[in-house]
């Protein structure tokens, strides 16, 4: 049986696995920045440690090289840190979305619960009326032929 709210149910069932699956994606991608964030600390730290541990002569274009590479790598860990706000605030968008769909699809759900149950109920009223004037007339036909 088959009721008008099952369209909609069928719309925000797929309204929310859309959300679920952005969800997901935004998740995957903020994972992804974050482990370039990691990877570029660590590449600072390690570079650091090359500049304070030189047991050969002082060599003044390394030096500055070195501290080039340093400074270019801060750049781009304040630049990474940025990105990763912007995905942290997308998931927490797409999370917000998700939790509005659910709340969308139980609604429908009970609507569609409720509207079925109603219509049973109707059914069931319909079956026992007829049941009654089959019953009403059975016994109206024994009562005449006697």
């Amino acid at each position: 049986m088959r009721t008008p709210l099952e369209s909609l149910l069928n719309l925000k069932i797929w309204k929310e696995d859309e959300a679920k699956n952005r969800f997901a994606t935004f998740l995957k991608e903020l994972a992804a920045e974050e482990r370039r964030l990691h990877e570029l600390e660590d590449q600072y730290s390690s570079t650091g440690k090359r500049l304070e541990c030189t047991d050969e002569l002082v060599n003044i274009d390394k030096i500055k090289r070195l501290n080039e590479y340093l400074e270019h790598l801060l750049i781009r860990i304040h630049q990474q840190k940025k990105v990763i706000a912007e995905r942290e605030r997308q998931v927490e968008d797409a999370r917000k979305a998700l939790v509005d769909a659910s709340k969308e699809k139980k609604i429908f759900e009970k609507l569609d619960e409720r509207h079925k149950s109603a219509l049973k109920k109707e059914h069931k009223r319909k079956e026992q009326i007829g049941t009654d004037e089959h019953a009403v007339t059975g016994h109206h036909r024994r009562k005449g032929s006697q």
